[in-house]
């Protein structure tokens, strides 16, 4: 199968060629000339007429096209930009009609008339275009957030990496009663469901505190059916804290968290929070030591 040559290659190797085909002579003229041929796939009068023409330069021929936008336009939108909180040029193009009579109407815009137009006229890409570099020196990357000490010690457990493990692997979590208003202090109810059996068990809380949960956590696991050997929680700090990990290290538990934001690594601790814990106790706000009881 032929290989077929670019362009650029044939016009280089007609010029090596062309010196060689010039100062031959006879039949080294011919041989060189059949070789060409079968090589650039050239026409016998078109190789001949190649070889024999004076080599040329095409040079890349350019236009200088006159700025439509120049600097003063490029400030002004930089303006209406600013005033319209920075939104896409889509946006901005739809909303210049109203922008810029505003602006100018209550004395913080004076633009002269031909400057005037060019904005009204120019598309939604010109505009992106002309903001270019004044939006990505505002577009500063944030800064990541370390991850707590206590969040690297425990690692995470998907719901998927469970493997039908036997009973005494749980998941923990908190519901708050705190009805409309979640602020103050409220009562909370610590629930743990194994995994393997369904089996749940449900505590309260006067106040979410690290300390209280842990010796919460200890009546719940002495009056467990079976030993508590693994403990999934989610990433809130009442459950990723230096206290509870050192409680599950002392009583030989593993713990795991769930990924951030991925309720599903939880479900079977989520269900139990809406079959259980809501279906008994409803949605109404429980706070101080006399409801502690009653949860």
């Amino acid at each position: 199968m032929a290989i077929k040559m670019t362009h650029a290659a044939r016009a280089e190797l007609t010029n090596v060629v062309r010196t060689r085909y010039r100062a031959a002579a006879g039949a080294d003229k011919s041989k060189i000339l059949d070789e060409f041929i079968a090589v650039t796939g050239y026409h016998h009068k078109s190789a001949i007429r190649a070889l024999n023409s004076e080599p040329t330069s095409k040079k890349r021929q350019t236009r200088a096209r006159p700025a439509l936008y120049d600097e003063a336009v490029q400030t002004a939108l930089i303006v209406l930009w600013e005033a319209s909180d920075r939104v896409c040029g889509k946006r901005l193009k739809a909303l210049l009609p109203i922008l810029l009579p505003a602006l100018e109407r209550n004395g913080h815009l004076h633009l002269h008339e031909p400057i005037r137009q060019k904005i009204l006229t120019m598309s939604a890409a010109t505009i992106d275009r002309l903001l270019r570099v004044p939006r990505s020196a505002t577009n500063l990357k944030k800064r990541r957030r370390a991850m707590p000490e206590a969040r690297r010690r425990v690692p995470v457990r998907t719901f998927a990496d469970w493997n039908e493990p036997p009973p005494g692997s749980m998941e923990m979590d908190c519901v708050a009663h705190c009805g409309d208003a979640n602020r103050g202090s409220y009562v909370n109810s610590l629930v743990l469901t194994d995994i393997a059996s369904g089996w749940t068990e449900a505590a309260p809380l006067v106040v979410r505190d690290s300390g209280l949960l842990v010796e919460t956590l200890e009546r719940i696991r002495l009056g467990l059916p079976f030993a508590l050997r693994a403990l999934d929680v989610d990433n809130g700090s009442e459950f990723v804290n230096e206290t509870l990990i050192n409680y599950c290290l002392s009583h030989g538990i593993e713990l795991t968290r769930s990924r951030p934001y991925r309720k599903n690594d939880q479900a079977w601790i989520e269900q139990k929070n809406g079959a259980v814990v809501r279906k008994l106790l409803g949605y109404r706000r429980f706070q101080g030591i006399a409801c502690d009881g009653q949860v």
